[in-house]
This record gives structure tokens, sequence and C-alpha cells, in this order.
């Protein structure tokens, strides 16, 4: 087989052998958020008998010009991925720091490398299977979630006789809208490519609990640069590696690319576009030399974690 047939065929086992985390939790996430707004849509019925209030925000919602209804309904579909977003992070970080610590844990690693696949090929799909594969997945479930979505204001929209084919589904962008969130995933995975290559190194050799192990090196060393500074000059470093690696996984391009201007008040509250249908918003994030950076020392880590893995043993 060739290599990327055996990188293809190796990131399917990743999913196949972790359903509930790649497949079911997205569905659910994505159940909750329709079932949540069932729920608030009949208890808001419940003070709206005769859904007058209903019906005529309906009204005036048609009413409004063509760009604030687009900016309103993908900014709320957009919104209501945030949630799943963040579940697929956290899925993805603990996917990765026990991804090549179980095969030497549960001795599966014997199997594995008695097949004709180099460990170059294993780490890769491991790291392939969080950066485009489980994203896709999680892109899927919020895709349903939106149309779901937009059924649901749909019949509101034909309760209020406004057509809703003009006045919510054209509105809504959704080619754009998810083709910008699919890019974005990528550009974010590259942008959180040293975290990843860090959880994935630490995976190849720690002993026990790996997780935690890629958290307490960098805030021992956070600690220890902070008490150093402040013993010796009385002032807090300038640059600290723990708050490097936080700014880093806080500031993905979804959604950490949300551009809020505030102005002198609440009056003049603004979204950037970029908040969600900019492609030219994605795509600044690989003209930043924090994301170049990032990548060379993803390599050296990924190289590291296949360096270990290839002297990995069942001991």
């Amino acid at each position: 087989m060739s290599t990327l047939a055996n990188l293809w065929s190796l990131m399917r086992r990743e999913v196949w052998e972790s359903p509930f985390a790649f497949k079911w939790t997205p569905l659910g996430i994505g159940g909750l958020i329709i079932l949540f707004t069932i729920v608030v849509l009949v208890l808001g019925s419940r003070f709206d008998a005769q859904m007058a209030f209903t019906v005529d925000a309906m009204r005036m919602f048609a009413d409004m010009p063509p760009e604030q209804k687009r900016l309103l309904v993908s900014g709320a579909l957009f919104a209501s991925s945030n949630l799943v977003l963040q579940v697929m992070l956290l899925i993805i970080l603990f996917y990765l720091a026990g991804s090549l610590y179980d095969d030497r844990k549960d001795r599966s690693i014997l199997f594995w490398k008695s097949l004709p696949i180099s460990d170059r090929v294993t780490v890769l799909s491991k790291l392939l299977t969080a950066c485009i594969m489980v994203p896709a997945l999680f892109l899927g479930a919020i895709i349903l979630t939106h149309i779901v979505l937009l059924l649901i204001a749909s019949s509101y929209a034909l309760m209020a006789e406004i057509n809703p084919l003009t006045h919510l589904w054209w509105p809504a962008s959704l080619p754009r809208l998810w083709s910008v969130m699919a890019l974005g995933l990528l550009v974010q995975a590259l942008w959180l490519l040293p975290i990843y290559g860090w959880l994935l190194f630490c995976s190849s050799w720690a002993p026990r609990l790996p997780i935690l192990i890629a958290i307490a090196i960098p805030a021992g060393l956070s600690i220890a640069q902070h008490s150093y500074s402040l013993i010796s000059g009385f002032r807090l470093p300038e640059l600290n590696l723990g708050l490097i690696m936080l700014k880093r996984l806080g500031s993905g391009v979804l959604p950490g690319n949300t551009t809020i201007n505030l102005g002198n008040g609440l009056e003049e509250l603004q979204f950037s576009e970029d908040l969600y249908l900019s492609f030219s918003g994605v795509l600044s994030h690989l003209l930043r030399p924090e994301m170049w950076i990032g990548l060379l020392i993803a390599a050296v880590l990924i190289f590291g974690a296949i360096f270990f893995r290839r002297r990995a043993t069942d001991q």
C-alpha cells in the first residue's frame, strides 16, 4: 500500500476506535443546542399566547436592510457553533495526549510495529486525525445543527406570513459560512500545531499521565521563571512560556478571530465581518510571524515524537 493509503486507513482506524468522542459527541452537542432552542421557544410562547409579539418581531426582522439580516442570521448560526468548537478542541487535546501513550500502555505497539507501516506514518496519522478528520466530523454536526435551526425559524416565518427563503435561508449565506468555517478550522489546526506537537511529544515518552506531564513541564518552567525574575530584579519576566502557550491556545481562528469594537460605549457596539464571513480575515493568520515560528517549533516536536516512537518498547 502507498503512504497515502496507509495514512487514510490509520486515520479511519482512529475514528473507529473512538466513535463516542469523534462521532456521537458533536451530534449530541448539536442535539442539546436544538433542544435548548425549542425549550426557550416553548417557554416564550407561555408569555405570548397569541404569538402576537413573535409575529411582530419576525415582521420587523423582515423589514431590516439585507446587510443587517445577513449579519444577524449568519452571526446567530455562527454563535450556535461555538460550544461545539470548544468541545472539539478539548477532545483533540486529550486525544493527542494519549494517542501514542495508549499504544505503549496496552502493548498494542508491538502489533503495529510488526506491520509494514513506519513510525513516521503512524505519528502523522494521529496528527492528521486531530487536524483534519475530527474537525470535519464536528463541522458535519454543525451543518446539521444549522439546517435544523433554520427549519425551526422557517416555521415561525411562515406563521408571520413572510418568505423564509428570501428572509432567512438566503441571508444566512450557508455555502460561504460553511466554507469560511472549514478554512478556519484548517488554519486553526496550523496555528495550534506547536501545542499539538507538544502533546504528541509528551505522549511518545511519558511513563504515565502524559496530559499532566504536558501541563506540569511548562507550568513548572513558568513558575521558576517568575520566581527568578522576582528574586533577581523584583520584576515579572517579559516573556513567559506558560502564558505564551495559553495565549496561543486561546487565540485560535475559530472563534478567536472575533473582533468587537466597543468604541466609546455600548451604543457604538460593532462586530467585524471577519467574525464569520471573511476569507481574508481567516487567511490573514497565515501572514503572522507567530504562525511560522510555531510551525518550526511543531516540526521539531513532531520529529521528537517520531524518534521516541521508534525507541518505544513494551516495558
